[in-house]
């Protein structure tokens, strides 16, 4: 029979484990050095992105967005185009594509352009 501190170790190092495993499983990679520790890993986008959500007025946010690798995908101000938001949730993020990031709902921040001089 095992004794109550190999069981006690074994039982406390149990849930470790298996969040390791999950996090292995969804494929969640190591935080790349370009890529601040504010940004948050979006396992349900396509490939998956990091993303950095600043603050916001109105429907205007402004976001950084770094691929898997730690390559600045995006950066700057984004429209909101869709459902309304008070914030917005790496869980919601589908897509990043040419510019534009996709929430699950079918809303979408789209880059804005600098304004002209």
């Amino acid at each position: 029979m095992a004794r109550p501190t190999t069981i006690l170790v074994t039982t406390a190092l149990l849930p470790l484990a298996l969040a390791a495993g999950l996090m292995a499983c969804r494929g969640i990679p190591s935080r790349p050095a370009s890529v601040p520790p504010e940004a948050k890993w979006c396992a349900e986008a396509k490939e998956g992105v990091f993303l950095k959500v600043g603050s916001h007025q109105g429907t205007l946010w402004q976001l950084e967005i770094w691929d898997r690798k730690g390559q600045l995908l995006g950066s700057g101000s984004f429209r909101l185009r869709g459902f309304a938001k008070a914030t917005i949730i790496p869980e919601e993020v589908q897509a990043w594509q040419n510019g534009v990031l996709q929430l699950k709902d079918g809303t979408v921040l789209v880059s804005e352009a600098p304004a002209a001089r």
